[in-house]
């Protein structure tokens, strides 16, 4: 399978001193798993849930709680933008643990990076070598990008790990692509359309594509055995929007399938949000690759100026980066991470840089790429070993004040870095060596110390001096003995803020002004929590009537911008419920494992 189209791609010479090749495969291999572990699933739920990540976990919950798992619903109403299988996945995993909180909602999502991670190493290893897999799968796995949705209890992971898997797939069987291997090579695509939308289906074609045409087996796709089985697969994506328009047939909204058609193919072509620039991953994907971003860079310049001699599994990689940029890059509706199904194919160009470009100036452009990304990290080693003093001129400045605890682990990870980056320059241990010919070594053992310092550790302690969930917390704690009935949000639904309350029945959603006003004058105890962009702009008579009652803010933090504060929540709170016991007991109890 290791075509060499000319010298730029000759074997390269692979030296491990006396160890046998075999041995540190073995331990390479051993060494990656543990770190790949380690970073995806250490610390996963040490903070609590951030932005869309309650919506994922809410409308799980009330899933589980009326025992409806076709009809998603938050706050009681329908929710149909996103597909059923991620709901489910994070339903599998309380039916296996008992519980529903900020680790089982981001399991997975890090099941998902660890499947995506394994299936880029796999397209490597198969295309070219062992070793080129697990470098692809070390600069996949030391992006920065890749780890934070990884570890973000969405469904982003899974849709990249279910792409990464079919192309994995079709190259484990490319040259015998029966009906079999074509079925399984849709059902996975088709299934990760179930997590979150039709571009699980749509990047895998985009990625074979270019092989399919350029070794000629483009007749394949119009081959009977071809279309049955994409016939069947479509079926089995379809089956649950079917059953659930069948136990709801008042609507055709209310099987899923008309949303799912807007959010993935009308959005597609007539965008209504996130209507980003057409060049706009021109500057979003560099920040997606980061700390890797100046390498692929050269290796990209590099394959440019090697194309005519490239091999044809190289020559397919390109390709397919260009289309899949291509894809999202023609898309009207745009995100930064939407593209993250690229970023295996970018992992995979990185390693064949590395390991396989062999001509002269090749390895003048390696040898530059290798100093500006070392640059680069002893830059965050600097930046990390002086965050305590950034942090106490910060506190001086903008009264920012963050706990002791962050100082000590900032520079425990800047010296630990400094330690694996030096100790793996000198001793270049060959039974643990992270790649083929050890010239990448240092920079990946210290880009995983960073990324998982910042993601294992500090993050779960700056999380301490977020608001949101303080906030959610004591908001929590008053509301306990209201019944939900008489808990209210306007003028539209958070999720985040819905979780944490822990109702074990939908609360009021006041949806316009006039069912506000009605709600604090009804004269019965409860609890209405309202966004500060709303509240600014309410009647001066209902301002008036909360001032009344007593108030929790959450309040903005020094390096938040001033925009962030019409973001936040804030909550009023009268009188006390009769039967304030019961709903405490209610609460509190065997609810707070859902």
């Amino acid at each position: 399978m290791n075509d060499q189209g000319g010298s730029c791609l000759a074997e390269p010479e692979i030296s491990l001193c006396s160890t046998p090749v075999s041995v540190a495969h073995r331990g390479g291999t051993l060494l990656f798993a543990a770190t790949a572990t380690l970073l995806l699933f250490w610390g996963l739920g040490g903070r609590s849930l951030w932005a869309a990540e309650g919506r994922w976990a809410q409308i799980t919950r009330e899933m589980l709680l009326t025992g409806d798992f076709f009809h998603p619903t938050i706050g009681g109403e329908p929710y149909f933008d996103k597909p059923l299988l991620t709901y489910w996945l994070r339903a599998a995993i309380f039916a296996l643990t008992g519980r529903l909180n900020e680790l089982t909602v981001r399991l997975p999502s890090a099941l998902a990076g660890l499947a995506a991670v394994w299936a880029t190493m796999k397209i490597g290893s198969r295309l070219w070598s062992a070793g080129t897999g697990r470098i692809a799968g070390w600069f996949l796995l030391t992006m920065y990008a890749f780890l934070f949705w990884a570890r973000t209890g969405m469904a982003d992971a899974e849709n990249l790990a279910a792409i990464t898997l079919a192309v994995a797939w079709y190259w484990s069987r490319r040259d015998r692509l029966g009906f079999s291997a074509m079925l399984i090579f849709y059902l996975i695509a088709f299934v990760g359309a179930l997590t979150k939308g039709l571009t699980a289906v749509a990047v895998p074609i985009c990625i074979v594509l270019p092989d399919m045409l350029i070794e000629r087996r483009w007749r394949i796709l119009f081959g009977i055995r071809h279309i049955a089985a994409f016939g069947l697969a479509v079926l089995v994506y379809l089956s649950p929007f079917v059953y659930a328009s069948l136990t709801r047939p008042a609507s055709y909204q209310s099987s899923g399938l008309a949303l799912v058609f807007q959010e993935n193919v009308l959005r597609y072509f007539r965008p209504f949000d996130h209507k980003g620039a057409f060049y706009m991953y021109l500057y979003e994907l560099p920040v997606l690759l980061l700390p890797w971003t100046p390498l692929f860079t050269l290796a990209a310049f590099g394959v440019v100026r090697c194309r005519r001699s490239l091999d044809s599994h190289t020559r397919w990689l390109v390709w397919a980066i260009v289309l899949v940029f291509m894809f999202f890059s023609l898309s009207g509706s745009r995100r930064s991470y939407y593209i993250l199904p690229i970023l295996p194919l970018c992992a995979l160009l990185m390693a064949v840089f590395v390991v396989w470009m062999r001509e002269p100036w090749t390895d003048e452009l390696r040898q530059k790429g290798l100093a500006v990304q070392r640059v680069l990290l002893i830059g965050l080693i600097v930046f990390d070993l002086a965050t305590p003093l950034i942090l106490i001129i910060a506190g001086k400045v903008w009264q920012f004040h963050t706990h002791l605890i962050f100082h000590v682990a900032s520079l425990a990870v800047g010296t630990t870095a400094i330690l694996v980056g030096f100790g793996l320059d000198l001793f270049k241990w060959p039974r643990f060596s992270l790649d083929e010919r050890g010239v990448i070594q240092p920079w990946i053992g210290v880009a995983a110390v960073l990324l998982g310092g910042y993601f294992c550790w500090q993050q779960g302690i700056l999380d301490r001096n977020r608001t949101g969930y303080p906030f959610t917390q004591e908001l929590r704690a008053r509301s306990a003995a209201f019944p939900p009935e008489r808990i209210a949000m306007f003028p539209q639904v958070n999720a985040n803020i819905l979780f944490y309350l822990h109702a074990d029945k939908p609360i009021r959603i006041l949806k316009n002004v006039d069912q506000l006003r009605s709600f604090l004058e009804s004269g019965v105890p409860g609890v209405v929590i309202i966004q500060n962009r709303y509240a600014a702009g309410l009647p001066p008579e209902i301002v008036n009537e909360l001032q009344k009652r007593k108030s929790l803010h959450e309040r903005i933090q020094p390096w938040e911008s001033k925009s962030s504060k019409k973001e936040k929540w804030a909550a009023w709170s009268w009188g006390q419920p009769s039967d304030a016991a019961g709903a405490t007991e209610n609460r509190e109890g065997a609810n707070d494992a859902i």
